[in-house]
């Protein structure tokens, strides 16, 4: 169906949403300047059969007619980027800039450098790890390209996206995996199938096995020295027991292979039975964007995606009944790995992705992040207790899921601000919750709201084009909770003043559902875990 999604008149795109019988979600995106860029790789494919066979006819003029000739001709032109099908010819962007170079103008150039993109977020993630392999979904997302039936090799489908100028990548989140790739305009339809094809009939080669939880375990120890990162792990650790929070996300060697094969797990079946209980088309959404018609890309979709089977899968999990993650009450003391001290402080809200319309977190974000007079990082600083300060929800999964939503205020201390007062940057909190009360006293402002929505309405009217594999990327990720025609909009939405569910946000002051991480890096604070009551 042809879909109304409200575009920034900067936009110039078509769009298009779709279900398929199967029930995965579709989002076609028509990009006229990804068309210009397939136009120019037509265009600089035809000059260079043509200067090829200038060459010949100059090496030999009775060969101009030959059929050797030509059949030369038609080998060079294949070896210069044609693939299998002709739908699938693509040269590589050197090869069309190098085009453009020798004949081509400018803009040719220029639009050679434009990529086709497509991305699928399946509705799984690692709040959904079985106890026995934490980051199990993890472990997925990397198993996941190791071949096909259809495709078996598994440097098919990155070698095929690095011919065609092309890269891939992935990530997991808490409640969803997102695949994503871009390639040169004309390899669309190859890069397109390989792809799908891990959604149809992956392989799970068992030669991957040890090579892939040896990247994921990479993976974790490279993050071990990011403050983010282990902030992340403690929130997960210091959640209540037994909520889906209190879970090791990341996986590592040990969770993943060490000690399930202790444990008589077979890795393979184990990976392979999650796949099929877990991952359906009711659960995927796909964003594709392409120089093709709209028709094009819709007839592209049906057929390769639609034969990925429904099984026993149903609609995504929601994990609207876990409760809040958190006790409350509680100061976490940390040694950070950055040289700086900083107070985290959080509160729990109730998921509000069914406001993102409306947005009332935004109202108090904006006020306590201000940095203008009168604001609380003036305050802090006139005393000399902090240099920068941030606040809000955050957009990771950790942060933003459908358990609860995590409102935080990120406070970096001075020294003087990390021992003023009880010390350990207690006392600038303190100045926090009686700015929190200010708020409450003086109740919802209907201007503060007003000035965010012509804020955002400007950035709308106003916004620059996207890179099309991050586009896609944002969009599959969104297209779960986001209604059709909001997708490109939905982070800018301020439709409707709602004081009520503002005050809710500010009585976040409540302290008992807060929680404080102090990441000092002192050395006489870098000490283990120190906990006691706020």
């Amino acid at each position: 169906m042809e879909c109304d999604i409200i575009q920034s008149p900067n936009d110039k795109k078509l769009y298009r949403y779709l279900t398929l019988s199967n029930g995965l979600s579709a989002l076609l995106i028509h990009d006229p300047a990804v068309a210009e860029a397939l136009a120019a790789e037509d265009g600089n494919k035809q000059q260079q059969a043509g200067k090829q066979e200038m060459d010949v006819s100059e090496d030999d003029p009775d060969a101009s007619g030959s059929e050797d000739a030509q059949n030369s001709s038609s080998a060079d032109a294949d070896d210069s980027g044609m693939s299998e099908s002709g739908s699938d010819a693509a040269g590589s962007e050197e090869d069309s800039e190098a085009g453009s170079e020798g004949g081509g103008d400018g803009k040719a150039k220029a639009a050679g450098s434009k990529k086709a993109a497509a991305a699928l977020a399946v509705s799984v993630g690692s709040f959904s790890d079985p106890s026995e392999m934490p980051g199990l979904s993890h472990y997925l997302e990397h198993m996941l390209f190791m071949g096909s039936e259809k495709f078996p090799d598994e440097n098919e489908y990155d070698s095929y996206l690095t011919k065609h100028g092309g890269a891939s990548n992935a990530f997991t989140e808490l409640e969803f995996t997102n695949y994503h790739f871009d390639v040169a305009p004309g390899a669309l339809h190859g890069a397109l199938d390989r792809f799908a094809q891990f959604f149809v009939a992956p392989l799970f080669q068992a030669s991957a096995l040890e090579r892939e939880v040896q990247a994921v375990d990479s993976e974790f120890k490279g993050v071990l020295q990011s403050d983010h990162s282990r902030l992340a792990q403690l929130m997960c650790h210091t959640s209540r027991p037994g909520h889906i929070y209190n879970k090791f996300s990341w996986g590592n060697l040990e969770s993943l292979w060490d000690q399930p094969r202790k444990a008589g797990i077979d890795v393979r079946q184990h990976i392979i039975d999650y796949y099929r209980r877990e991952y359906g088309p009711a659960r995927m959404n796909l964003a594709l964007l392409g120089g093709e018609p709209l028709d094009q890309l819709e007839a592209w979709v049906r057929e390769m995606f639609g034969s990925i089977k429904s099984g026993i899968v149903g609609p995504a999990n929601t994990f609207s009944n876990a409760g809040q993650p958190f006790e409350g009450r509680r100061l976490y003391i940390v040694p950070a790995v950055k040289e700086h001290h900083e107070i985290t402080v959080t509160f729990q809200l109730p998921c509000l992705r069914a406001h993102y319309t409306t947005k009332p977190d935004h109202y108090i974000s904006h006020l306590v992040g201000h940095e203008g007079p009168g604001s609380l990082l003036s305050a802090l600083k006139a005393r000399g207790w902090a240099t920068e300060l941030c606040a809000g929800v955050d957009d990771d999964g950790y942060a933003a899921n459908t358990a609860t939503y995590l409102f935080t205020v990120n406070v970096v201390l001075t020294e003087a601000g990390l021992h003023a007062g009880p010390g350990y940057g207690l006392a600038p909190v303190a100045l926090l919750f009686q700015y929190l009360k200010l708020l409450t006293d003086t109740g919802p402002q209907q201007s503060v709201w007003e000035e965010l929505k012509a804020i955002a309405d400007m950035k709308f009217r106003f916004s620059e084009e996207e890179d099309g594999c991050e586009l896609v990327t944002r969009l599959a990720s969104s297209m779960g909770w986001v209604a059709p025609q909001h997708l490109m909009v939905a982070e800018y939405l301020h439709k409707e003043w709602q004081p009520d569910k503002v005050c809710q946000m500010i009585a976040i002051r409540n302290i008992q559902g807060c929680m404080c991480y102090a990441w000092l890096w002192s050395v006489s604070c870098r000490t283990s875990w120190l906990r006691q009551q706020c």
